[in-house]
């Protein structure tokens, strides 16, 4: 299975977060998935990515030419796509993934997700998406998302579109259902 990873590039992403890149990283290698990410090398992309290389898992990214030029793309994948702007990078990402999984990021990350949750809403795709929440990061957007549907903007029926997990085990095993 091919899992798209959204998370944060930033060198000053908490260890916590860091530790929970890794063993998603890992845990992807480990069951034989092949990781699909923004191809960058720091923060949880950078731990991430080099869980599943240790692991010897495939790794493959999607990332901005300017980014490479800026030296922040890892040199050590299987491969990696350079686009020219975020919107094609977003589409390579998704065209590459049979499911997603959420790490904590900033608004790239919260973009990201947004955009999956609401092309599914549409039904151009029905992949799974996974918040891979195990210090609570994502539950002021979950609420967010429960309001949504409180104030009518969006059915229930939209909480069939992700689930939450709390490890990595039960991320990669989420995707796989």
């Amino acid at each position: 299975m091919r899992i798209a990873v959204f998370c944060g590039s930033s060198a000053r992403a908490p260890q916590t977060c860091l530790a929970d890149a890794a063993a998603l990283g890992a845990e992807i290698a480990r069951r034989g998935h092949t990781l699909i990410y923004g191809g960058g090398r720091t923060g949880l992309m950078g731990a991430l990515a080099d869980a599943a290389l240790a692991r010897g898992g495939t790794v493959r990214g999607v990332i901005l030419r300017d980014f490479i030029e800026a030296d922040v793309h890892h040199a050590g994948l299987h491969e990696l796509t350079p686009v020219d702007d975020m919107r094609a990078r977003k589409a390579g990402l998704d065209a590459r993934a049979e499911a997603f999984v959420a790490l904590p990021g900033g608004l790239g990350t919260l973009e990201e997700v947004a955009e999956i949750l609401s092309f599914r809403k549409l039904r151009l795709h029905r992949r799974r998406l996974v918040f891979f929440d195990s210090r609570g990061f994502f539950a002021p957007f979950l609420e967010q998302l429960e309001g949504c549907i409180r104030a009518g903007f969006d059915r229930p029926g939209i909480r069939d579109f992700f689930a939450v997990a709390t490890s990595a085990p039960e991320a990669v095993s989420l995707c796989d259902s």
